[in-house]
């Protein structure tokens, strides 16, 4: 299968309402009626200053917090989001913008079964509301629950027969489970409505590539990267169609925009030095070879992390060196899931709150868990290098002072260290510069 992705966004809705806007907002009904407004627009920050105005007024209006919690989920702030969702449902159980919203938060969090539980719940409660049986079918799709996630996109297509993106990732997971001709079929479906979707050219050809069509499998997959040239994967599955009609020199220009857009893919760098061995350039072949090299042996190293992983799944330690891995070699996505995995295992693993920490202040990232996660490491076990952590949470807020006695602290436990005393001196030539 080529994208696990899915081919559209599960959306965050806010629910339509009617009430006109007021010229002056007095009411927590009217400023929360404006913040729909500025939602609807894409104006995040104004409908949360509208909505945040609304709860201080009324404390208990639950659209309000359900509000607050889906513009966070926006912009990216899961706790915060949580929190306000959690909150709204506590006041008004069963709230529908709240409870959908949790759910997606769930699935973008990968709290798979969680937000499994809240969609069930919600097709219990309203069986033919399609937003949520598309929201129930990526959950499962993303999970790798890929039956559950067909019956789930069957009975969308029931409510919406016509539904391209369905189509494209019923086909996909088809695909996942190795039924090919069901595959097939709803890529070809999904085709004959919309002849130009990236998605199911490039998945379509790759089956092909794979069955040996060479011929079917061509057209589709050129047709995939004109129309989406980031389809990384087209592009791949592009290149290995050109290698086994012998076109090595288009071949090898597929690799090299592969690898222009992926600068690790194992994959690209080897058949490019084959493509290039074959054009008779040697010097270059070997180049991509070298490269191939070095990048196989990054990839074993991970893969043997994640092998533990499987032997021990329930160990947090085992996460935290995966994340380690990941992190050496610039996975940060997958090194905060590590960290984070670790600590849904152990919430009192030191070592991979101060890991995560680090993840957040280096990536700029809720820097606020951040100053939380190292004050935490540190109360649990009296390492410096976790006040050295606090130390840059701090200092990338702006909070200058207690920056200066984390990093004091750090100093006075390990007085011989080199980088916690360029921190204190970064910190200072940073005061003097704000005079």
């Amino acid at each position: 299968m080529f994208r696990k992705g899915l081919s559209f966004a599960v959306f965050s809705f806010f629910v339509l309402v009617s009430t006109t806007c007021v010229a002056v907002a007095q009411t927590p009904q009217d400023l929360y009626a404006r913040g729909m407004q500025a939602a609807r627009q894409g104006e995040y920050p104004l409908a949360l200053q509208y909505f945040q105005r609304a709860v201080t007024l009324h404390p208990e209006f639950a659209k309000a917090h359900a509000a607050i919690g889906t513009v966070h989920l926006q912009r990216g702030d899961f706790s915060a989001s949580e929190k306000a969702l959690t909150r709204a449902l506590d006041i008004t159980p069963g709230l529908i913008l709240a409870e959908t919203n949790l759910a997606l938060l769930y699935v973008r969090t990968e709290r798979f079964d969680d937000a499994v539980r809240v969609y069930r719940d919600l097709i219990r409660k309203h069986p033919e509301l399609l937003p949520v049986w598309l929201g129930i079918a990526s959950a499962y799709q993303k999970a790798d629950r890929f039956e559950e996630a067909i019956e789930a996109y069957h009975e969308c297509l029931k409510r919406s027969p016509n539904l391209i993106a369905v189509m494209s990732n019923l086909a996909s997971c088809y695909e996942a489970v190795k039924r090919e001709a069901e595959a097939i079929r709803y890529y070809n479906a999904a085709l004959a409505q919309e002849p130009n979707l990236p998605m199911a050219n490039g998945n379509l050809g790759a089956i092909y590539q794979k069955q040996g069509e060479l011929d079917k499998a061509l057209p589709l997959l050129e047709k995939a990267v004109r129309h989406d040239p980031q389809f990384i994967a087209a592009r791949y599955c592009l290149g290995l169609v050109l290698t086994k009609k012998r076109e090595f020199q288009r071949a090898a220009m597929e690799y090299q925009r592969v690898i222009a857009q992926q600068k690790d893919h194992v994959g690209a760098y080897y058949n490019l030095a084959q493509a290039l061995f074959r054009l008779r350039r040697s010097e270059e072949g070997k180049r991509a070879m070298e490269a191939y090299r070095r990048l196989n042996a990054i990839a074993e190293e991970i893969e043997d992390r994640e092998r533990a992983i499987l032997i021990e799944p329930n160990n947090p330690l085992k996460q935290y060196q995966l994340g380690l891995v990941y992190a050496k070699h610039g996975k940060i996505d997958k090194a905060i899931s590590a960290f984070q995995a670790a600590l849904e295992l152990d919430a009192n693993a030191h070592y991979a709150l101060n890991a995560l920490a680090r993840l957040y202040i280096f990536q700029s990232v809720q820097l606020s868990d951040a100053i939380a996660h190292a004050k935490k490491a540190f109360r649990l076990a009296q390492v410096p290098q976790y006040q050295h952590t606090l130390a840059l949470a701090y200092f990338r807020v702006g909070q200058r002072e207690s920056a200066i006695k984390a990093i004091q602290t750090a100093i006075e436990m390990e007085p011989e260290n080199a980088a916690f005393r360029q921190t204190l001196a970064e910190i200072r030539r940073s005061d003097e510069k704000a005079k």
